[in-house]
């Protein structure tokens, strides 16, 4: 996983709100005017293929760049030696393959032509207890009501 190097420091300037965050990278990068459409594609694939470059360096250790290797991942750390020997469709492969999250744990059929998530408790609803087969469920009775006399009768009966 690739984090802001900004983030970790606690630099002011950055909120919690993605798109508060990239809509301020953006004002920048125009310098706060308006674009024309293809003009601000061109903007948005230049700021995209940068962010790219800077994920790349922090691949390969780089110093330079908003972005550093988490402490977590080590194993994607590559030298300046083995990056520049590599083709560059290994280099996307390999910069796609830092930058996903894991797979979610799945189960594949005795075939092999079926394979499905493994989701454990999707078929319950929130907060249901699963119990025991030989427990029940124990209904509490309702409260009886006391019976009220009515003045100046002398029977038990309302």
């Amino acid at each position: 996983m690739l984090l802001r190097a900004n983030v970790q420091v606690g630099r002011t300037g950055w909120t919690n709100n993605n798109a508060e965050s990239v809509n301020y990278v953006l004002k920048q990068f125009t310098r706060w005017k308006p674009q024309q459409l293809p003009d601000l594609i061109d903007k948005l694939r230049q700021l995209v293929t940068g962010q790219f470059n800077a994920a790349d360096r922090a691949i390969i250790g780089g110093a330079r760049g908003d972005f550093v290797l988490a402490a977590s991942h080590p194993k994607h750390r590559l030298t300046v030696d083995v990056w520049s020997a590599m083709s560059d469709g290994r280099r996307d492969k390999v910069s796609k393959a830092c930058c996903q999250p894991p797979a979610p744990p799945s189960s594949t059929s005795t075939d092999g032509s079926l394979t499905m998530p493994l989701t454990p408790g999707a078929s319950k609803k929130p907060h249901q207890k699963r119990r025991r087969r030989a427990e029940k469920s124990v209904t509490m009775p309702k409260p009886q009501m006391p019976k009220i006399l009515k003045e100046g009768s002398d029977t038990d009966f309302c």
